[in-house]
Order: C-alpha cells, then sequence, then structure tokens
C-alpha cells in the first residue's frame, strides 16, 4: 500500500536526498538475533530518536538474495511516538472488483498514523479490509504482544513475519520473494484463511526456470527510482522508505469472514513502507492494478506549503512480465483527479471533501514503447471517512499510443491506438491533508 503515509515538508527531490551522505547506521535497538536474522519488536512505544534505512548497495545494479531480504526487514530501528513501519499486501478479484482483500501489519503508534485507533496502546495492530461481491464491507484490527519478522540469516530461513497473539502471520515460500502466503487464524475478528501472491513475473517467465538465480532479473521487484548503480535511494519522498516487492501477482484468496465465505482469483501486490517523521501531506495518489498485458503501480503527492506544487511521482510498467519503466521522473507519469460537472472531484489540487469519480494516468514509456493513457474509474469504496482519505476498488480502460518514431517507421500518418480497449481492475487511494 503506500495508503496514508504521512510525509514530511522537505522539498528535496528522493533522488538527490541525501546523495552524497553516509548511509545511517542500522542497528535494530528493538531486538536482533544476528545468528537468526531475526527481529522481534516490542509492544509498547519506545524512548529516544529513531533511525532508518533509506539506500542499499547495489554495486551490480541488482538484487541479489540478500539486498531482497534486507528490503523485506524492519527499516526503523525501533518505534517512537513519530515513526513507523509497516508490510502491505491486498488482491482484487479478476472478474468482480467488488470482491478484494487488503492485511496491513502495522508498527506504529496512533500519534504516527493518525487512522489507526486512537485508544489502542499496542504499536503492533494488524488490519484487515474486506470487500464483497453483494456490497458488504469489513475492516477490524487486532493487537500484538509482539511482533518477529525473520530475515535471511541462514541458509533456508525465508523472510516471515508473525504478529504474535492475532492469528496472522505472512512468509515468503521462496527465497526470491516471488510468492508470499498470509495465513489468518483470528478468533477475535472471526476471520479464517490464506492468502496467495504469486508474482506475475515469476509465472510469466516459466521459460526461464533454467537461470540459477532468478532474484537477479530485475523485472519483479520496483524501488523507487528503479535499482541505481552503487547504492539505490528508497526514499519514495524525503524521509519516506518504500519498497515494492510485488508490484503485480496471481493473488488467490481461500478465507471466512465472520462465517462468509471469501473466494476469489485476481491481481495481487506486496509493498513495505516506513516514515521517519511527522506528516506534511497536501494531497496523495496511489495505486496498482492489471490493464490487460499491462501491471502498474502509480503514486504523485504533493508536499504541503510548496508554492511551486512540485510533484514527487514514481511509476512502474511492465508488459508480460518484461520491465519497461520503474522509475521517479516527474516527466513520465501524470496523475489526475476526474470529477462529476457540478462537483469538486476533479480539483487540482485537491482540497479535503475532493471526492473523485477517478483518475486520467498518463505514462510516457519512451520512444520504443509510446505512451499508455489509463482511466481509472473508483468502484466500491473500501476504507476512508469520505473527507481526507479514501481507498477504493476500480475499472481500468486504457491505451497504448505510438511514439514519433514508432509511426514514422511504420510510414503511417497518425499516431496508431490499440484496436481495442485494454481494459483491467485497480485498488487505489487518495489521502488529503489540506481545507
Amino acid at each position: 500500500m503506500l495508503p496514508l503515509l504521512l510525509l514530511c515538508a522537505t522539498l528535496a527531490r528522493p533522488s538527490q536526498h541525501r546523495a552524497n551522505e553516509k548511509p545511517l547506521p542500522y542497528l535494530l535497538r528493538a531486538g536482533r538475533d544476528s545468528r537468526r536474522g531475526s527481529y522481534q519488536i516490542p509492544s509498547a512505544v519506545q524512548n529516544g530518536t529513531s533511525k532508518a534505512r533509506f539506500d542499499i548497495p547495489t554495486p551490480e545494479t541488482t538484487l541479489d538474495i540478500e539486498t531482497l531480504f534486507m528490503l523485506d526487514a524492519p527499516q526503523i530501528d525501533f518505534i517512537n511516538g513519530s515513526v513507523y513501519d509497516w508490510w502491505y499486501f491486498d488482491a482484487i478479484s479478476e472478474t468482480n472488483p467488488d470482491d478484494s482483500l487488503v492485511v496491513t501489519f502495522f508498527s506504529s503508534s496512533a500519534e504516527a498514523f493518525p487512522f489507526l485507533d486512537a485508544s489502542e496502546t499496542s504499536v503492533l495492530n494488524v488490519w484487515l479490509w474486506a470487500s464483497f461481491a453483494n456490497g458488504t464491507v469489513f475492516a477490524d484490527s487486532v493487537p500484538a504482544s509482539v511482533a518477529t519478522v525473520t530475515g535471511a540469516g541462514v541458509a533456508g530461513t525465508n523472510s516471515s513475519g508473525k504478529w504474535s497473539s492475532t492469528g496472522f502471520s505472512w512468509a515468503a515460500l521462496t527465497e526470491n520473494l516471488l510468492q508470499y502466503e498470509i495465513i489468518i487464524a483470528s478468533q477475535k475478528l472471526h476471520v479464517e484463511g490464506r492468502l496467495t501472491l504469486t508474482s506475475v513475473s515469476s509465472v510469466s517467465d516459466r521459460r526461464n526456470r533454467q537461470i540459477a538465480n532468478v532474484a537477479q532479473q530485475r523485472v519483479p521487484y520496483h524501488l523507487p527510482c528503479g535499482v541505481q548503480a552503487e547504492r539505490t535511494v528508497l526514499e519514495i519522498a524525503p524521509h519516506i522508505g518504500w519498497v515494492n516487492l510485488i508490484p503485480d501477482a496471481v493473488g488467490e484468496v481461500d478465507m471466512k469472514i465472520h462465517g462468509s465465505p471469501m473466494k476469489f482469483r485476481g491481481p495481487g501486490y506486496h509493498d513495505k513502507a516506513s516514515d521517519l517523521t511527522a506528516y506534511s501531506v497536501q494531497s496523495w495518489y496511489w495505486g496498482h492494478g492489471r490493464l490487460g498485458p499491462y501491471s502498474i503501480v502509480w503514486f504523485s503527492y504533493l508536499a504541503i506549503n510548496d508554492p511551486t506544487n512540485a510533484a514527487y511521482v514514481s511509476s512502474y510498467i511492465a508488459k508480460d512480465g518484461e520491465l519497461l519503466v520503474s522509475a521517479c521522473e516527474p516527466s513520465i507519469l501524470t496523475v489526475r483527479p476526474i470529477g462529476s460537472p457540478g462537483t469538486t472531484g476533479g480539483r487540482y489540487p485537491p482540497r479535503m471533501g475532493d471526492i473523485p469519480d477517478g483518475f486520467r494516468l498518463e505514462y510516457d514509456l519512451g520512444e520504443d514503447n509510446g505512451q499508455l493513457k489509463v482511466n481509472v474509474s473508483v468502484r466500491t469504496s473500501v476504507a476512508g471517512n469520505g473527507n481526507d482519505y479514501m481507498r477504493w476498488t476500480g475499472d481500468m480502460v486504457g491505451e497504448l499510443i505510438e511514439s514519433e518514431s514508432q509511426r514514422l517507421q511504420k510510414a503511417g500518418c497518425s499516431l496508431k491506438r490499440e484496436d481495442s480497449p485494454l481494459v483491467g481492475v485497480a485498488v487505489l487511494e487518495q489521502f488529503v491533508m489540506v481545507e
């Protein structure tokens, strides 16, 4: 999710921020067993100044197994009252987008993340959101007594997380993090079952199974500005860390929620976010989905008190599992709200209470691939308060427009569009903090 990231007001670009500084030390004071690569996070708010890991070494411009486990580990050394760290997983039905599931493992106080339950004293909570085809929406949370996140400490130990006493856990089923399983057995929430995510790239790339180390492929993973030479920045915005370990997956849901069965298959997703500062966001748009053969992720936000309204963006496009774009240049992606006549839903920059009917996305894929233009229509409201935060499921319709060089190569006289529109489904959200 990048849902609800609470962003700082510093206006340096992610690709420039701290470029000449040494990386912050990473000592998990909350408790680390280096022999097992295991991290334990206590439920109480910790005192002191927290530090975070906001870049990683990538000397070969690839993500090896050790690096991948580093990305799925806690990025904050301990949780004080103003920071958060979370693991997000979702899936949406490919046949009926009204069916959806979101599971988020939080390590955050309500002070740092004000949409959490203010009366809850534990910084460890798991939230579950589910929408059904019949219009029912379920949302609830359960606190944990301690959280254990396992990294690559010893051979055969895959990335995993368990929020003790909640009945919720997640685990990577392969060491290259191309498949995850989230298991739920919560008596408090009356929910049991599982969500499985299998990377689209790993499914579509069976022909390359002879490759010994699949983790060397860059296609499945998305970092804010892509994988960079020598060191890769993990900041999607200043002091906000984000890694998208599965931009698109085959998601399979099989569970019961208060006795009601939920079973579907469709696009799935997993990301990891962390924040070191108090929030200062003006507006926030995020989403992901599958559009025909394209896997897409979008992120765009405006910082508060910025007179230039400069957008921070991160964009991801893969076609049939082959990476086309993984970058943070604002010129690559434009996201704008769409509103009905007589409403403020299409206002940009938005203000609190502006509820759009959808969004218009425009991706510049370069001279070799043209432009991808997408209309996203909001569908089911899964979370939010109708004022400053909303999360929806949605329908997507898009078209690929050839570049001028492509057009000239075909000796055409006009830009060519796909014979039939691209269609798909999405999970998306809006966050606005300016009245």
